[in-house]
């Protein structure tokens, strides 16, 4: 009679005189290998390419002009809109192009990734994803608070699923032995940094918007300051 269980109705066909159980915990040892262990990182370095490429690119398609002006119209119109609008997307560009900086230096010095690394990534994406959005209200709402909270909100959490990122893998030792402490360290405060100016953002909105937009040049020129910690990596 043939059983159900396919172990062993193996061992009993084929006369196999290992015990049942020890081919049970050989399956249950195989399907139990730390595999989530060995991903390739190149496939989630890939992907996070792709997202800040059309992110980077998409921002810029909400600045548009209106058809039919004449001079006098159009000089107005491009002075007081589309000026503007063009600081907005080069401040929005630029923040974009510093995490995808961080990004790619996070995932040069990774050596592996596993199932829950790469859901951290897949949620920083998110994130990233939303920034075209909150843009774009500034395009349309730049003198409301709301668009610039929002847009505040949006780079908190974007900056602390980078983070997450850094941390998970420095707790499980993917990154490079070259990658010290002391680089730890550097990297987490030039990431976290920026969220004590981002919620200064909001507060000084309750008093000035036109201000606290021009106040998120502040990351993107503590951004271009050479980081130290960087100085020893290769």
């Amino acid at each position: 009679m043939r059983c159900s269980n396919h172990v062993i109705a193996k061992n009993r066909h084929c006369g196999n005189s290992k015990p049942v159980a020890v081919e049970l915990l050989k399956a249950n040892t195989y399907y139990n290998m730390p595999v989530e262990e060995d991903l390739d990182i190149k496939r989630i370095q890939t992907l996070t390419d792709g997202v800040f490429a059309i992110a980077m690119t998409i921002i810029i398609l909400e600045i548009k002009i209106p058809k039919g002006l004449d001079a006098i119209s159009l000089n107005n119109h491009f002075l007081t809109h589309t000026i503007q609008e063009l600081f907005i997307y080069c401040m929005g560009f630029i923040t974009l192009g510093i995490f995808w900086i961080g990004s790619h230096f996070h995932h040069h010095h990774v050596m592996k990734t596993d199932r829950v690394s790469s859901w951290l990534n897949i949620i920083f994406l998110m994130f990233i994803c939303i920034i075209p959005f909150s843009i774009n209200t500034l395009y349309n709402f730049r003198h409301f608070k709301l668009s610039i909270m929002f847009m505040s909100v949006n780079l908190i959490f974007s900056s602390l699923a980078n983070y997450s990122m850094l941390w998970y893998a420095w707790k499980k030792r993917f990154i490079k032995p070259n990658f010290t402490l002391d680089h730890f360290v550097h990297a987490k405060h030039r990431i976290l940094f920026p969220i004590y100016i981002y919620l200064a953002i909001i507060l000084i909105s309750f008093i000035s918007t036109s201000v606290a937009l021009y106040l998120f040049l502040i990351p993107v020129l503590l951004h271009a300051i050479p980081e130290k910690g960087n100085a020893k990596l290769s």
